[in-house]
């Protein structure tokens, strides 16, 4: 079932929720205390482990090397409750999320990439990553609007004089890709504004928003299109993206028949089954939902669903 309208996902959110979803959670609270108390008893020997490695190496004249063995259990633990929680969330997610994307209309959830990095590279936002590393993504369609929603990163390699390898992450965050009946004319950026525009690629458009001018760097080549497109109330819905996806930065090209956002962020999101709060904190719920909204938002704003000739 498609929604037409942010009414109808906010109401029949609530119906699915507490009709379905919030009673299968309730299923998953025991084994969560059993998976809680593990995590306890492995912290407890890890401390306990380490002072006797340190007790033990500290005899030794090499301080350092004592205080370095000392945190080796320590890291241990943290690896191993890192992957109790993150096995536990996906057990989680497999059961309960099926039921969830009811709650918004016909998406879907997968682990799987929903955009291909062809896509991304037309944006011109990111230059210089070589792979993709994906997390959760989502998958449906919103008044005839396919929409794909990634959690990703973008990462690419470096080598020193040496040889040495090191990695590095262009981008980590969300990719959201509409995919709309109507083609963009022209190739509109939107950027984080920074001292250094290296990453210009058109003449700069001036908008009448200063606020956002202030914050963003928007260049393109139509200057007529891209400020059809970006009107003071998109504007307005733009910057409620960031503050709904508690983004650092947030990023949009407009190209052929696709609007790609980037929106970056250090959290890790559409996150549940935390092992320190219930299971049925609406919170985390909640937060899915207005990240949602935010998106739809913006399809409502630009009237991406009609051909209107541009």
């Amino acid at each position: 079932m498609e929604f037409n309208s942010i009414k109808d996902f906010k109401s029949n959110f609530s119906k699915i929720y507490h009709g379905k979803v919030k009673n299968r959670l309730g299923e998953f609270e025991s084994e969560k205390g059993r998976i809680k108390f593990l995590a306890s008893i492995l912290w407890i020997i890890g401390f306990v482990g380490s002072f006797f490695v340190y007790r033990f190496a500290s005899t030794s004249e090499d301080a350092m090397s004592s205080i370095i063995l000392s945190v080796i259990p320590i890291v241990l633990i943290f690896v191993i409750t890192g992957w109790l929680a993150k096995n536990f969330e996906k057990k989680l997610k497999e059961r309960v999320m099926p039921d969830l994307m009811q709650a918004f209309g016909n998406f879907a959830w997968t682990k799987h990439s929903v955009i291909d990095v062809y896509s991304i590279r037309g944006t011109t936002l990111f230059s210089r990553f070589e792979w993709k590393e994906d997390d959760d993504s989502f998958f449906g369609s919103y008044k005839g609007i396919d929409i794909n929603i990634n959690e990703c990163k973008l990462k690419y390699e470096t080598r020193d004089s040496k040889g040495n390898r090191s990695t590095h992450t262009e981008f980590g965050g969300v990719l959201v890709q509409l995919n709309m009946p109507r083609n963009f004319k022209a190739h509109t950026i939107i950027r984080k504004r920074t001292m250094m525009l290296n990453k210009k690629v058109y003449e700069e458009i001036k908008l009448e928003d200063p606020e956002f001018m202030k914050k963003y760097f928007v260049d393109g080549n139509d200057q007529v299109e891209c400020r059809y497109l970006l009107t003071t109330a998109f504007m307005e819905r733009f910057k409620n993206i960031q503050k709904a996806f508690g983004a650092s930065e947030l990023q949009a090209s407009f190209n052929g028949r696709e609007m790609i956002m980037a929106i970056s962020t250090n959290k890790d999101l559409f996150r549940i089954g935390s092992l320190n709060r219930p299971l049925a904190d609406t919170k985390q719920f909640t937060a899915l939902l207005e990240e949602f909204i935010s998106i739809l938002a913006i399809i409502d704003e630009l009237k991406l669903n009609q051909n209107i000739g541009l």
